[in-house]
């Protein structure tokens, strides 16, 4: 299992996470210390399990990783950032803003709303409260968490991307997520907070006030 993610890691390095690598068992034996056969082995496995896509021949081998095989690097990455960075925030303090209202229309939307009851738990108020939190704490405190993966779709009339969503406690005690779009349009320091809740009403909260968030688990 060992050698399996140092080969995937090995691949990925050559091929980017969403590019193509060309190389060969011969390669892969003399990078990983390992014989080519076990080299053989090994990529066989990782296609057998969804990881990578593989296509051989005499000449060697094209190989890219699927979205299982970035998937399972990104959960290693977390967990190596939980253990290096022990002192990952734990909360998240921020003063609330006034949005443009955009928010209401992107979360009702059907494909958008089936997946957040079915990832996040919940069917969100249709809105969203906005953030202004320091870039480097944010950075710290979603660090230590795998998102929620939100696929975009696309309609008649446009498109809509894919949204990443962290479960989180609003004031400690509201079940709520941090949504960061794809194509966000406001500035990096600012987050935006869906939940069950109109969450500026709930607390009596108007432009200014100040707010937290704390991770769910």
């Amino acid at each position: 299992m060992k050698q399996d993610r140092q080969l995937l890691l090995f691949l990925a390095s050559k091929s980017g996470l969403y590019g193509r690598a060309k190389t060969s068992t011969a390669k892969i034996a003399s990078g990983l210390g390992m014989s080519q056969q076990t080299a053989s082995r090994k990529l066989r496995a990782l296609e057998k399990a969804g990881l990578i896509n593989l296509n051989a021949s005499p000449k060697g081998c094209t190989v890219s990783l699927t979205g299982q095989g970035v998937e399972c690097l990104k959960q290693q990455h977390l967990a190596l950032n939980r253990l290096f960075q022990g002192g990952a925030k734990r909360a998240l303090q921020g003063k609330v803003k006034d949005g443009i209202g955009e928010g209401k229309y992107y979360v009702s939307r059907p494909p958008y709303l089936k997946q957040f009851r079915k990832l996040l738990g919940f069917k969100p108020f249709f809105g969203t409260l906005n953030l202004a939190v320091s870039q480097a704490e944010l950075n710290s405190f979603i660090s230590s968490q795998a998102p929620a993966e939100i696929e975009g779709f696309k309609t008649e009339e446009r498109s809509f991307g894919k949204i990443r969503a962290f479960p989180v406690l609003f004031q400690g005690k509201e079940k709520a997520a941090i949504i960061i779009p794809e194509r966000a349009t406001h500035p990096k320091n600012e987050i935006e907070i869906i939940a069950v809740s109109n969450l500026r009403k709930k607390f009596r909260l108007k432009e200014g006030s100040k707010a937290e968030v704390r991770l769910s688990s």
